[in-house]
């Protein structure tokens, strides 16, 4: 088994088969042109998380595994040179870490995500997200959509402040902030050294 893998499921980050998104994954690969979507369209699969490599940085680390799908992983690389946010990668033995700068014109999102400040965010960043994400909205339950979590409701804060058990004019975002701690990009080896397993 992918090592990454078999440590993200011995760590409780992989359910019924699906692995916990980092919010890199969802909230900051559209702003360097890809998103999960787009990856799993060649292979639901390939794409193993994204994370960044500090919060200074601006750079996002999208990891994919080469040891199960190697031929598709390395046809991703390939056509990642067309891609101008694409910086260079890391060829490991059993994936490729690719390396994106965040464009300039997107740092204050960047920094506005990472401080779980999502419907404060641009409208330029907004309509990415709504174009790869649609406009879906969760009213069964406090689980936010993307839409949700850009756009919060009167509704999805009440749901959100009933779920925390808190007053709902203590909410205004309904989307917890990210946890740098699984944010930040680590090998293997330091995953393994820093947690065990």
């Amino acid at each position: 088994m992918q090592e990454r893998l078999e440590w993200l499921e011995n760590n409780g980050y992989i359910n019924n088969n699906v692995i916990k998104n980092t919010k890199t994954t969802t909230f900051l690969m559209p702003l360097v042109g890809i998103s999960e979507l787009s990856i799993e369209h060649l292979n639901l699969k390939l794409l193993i998380n994204a994370h960044i490599k500090s919060k200074e940085d601006k750079l996002i680390y999208v990891i994919l595994n080469k040891l199960d799908f190697p031929l598709e992983a390395n046809n991703y690389v390939i056509i990642q040179n067309l891609n101008e946010h694409f910086v260079d990668y890391i060829d490991e033995e059993q994936e490729y870490i690719l390396i994106y700068k965040i464009p300039e014109h997107f740092y204050d999102d960047y920094n506005k995500i990472l401080d779980g400040q999502y419907s404060k965010t641009s409208i330029q960043y907004k309509e990415i997200m709504i174009r790869i994400y649609g406009i879906e909205n969760n009213k069964n339950n406090h689980l936010s959509t993307v839409h949700d979590c850009l756009y919060p409701t009167d509704f999805k804060r009440q749901q959100y402040a009933d779920f925390l058990n808190v007053e709902v004019m203590l909410i205004e975002e309904v989307c917890s902030r990210p946890k740098l701690h699984y944010e930040v990009y680590q090998t293997i080896e330091q995953l393994k050294e820093n947690y065990g397993n």
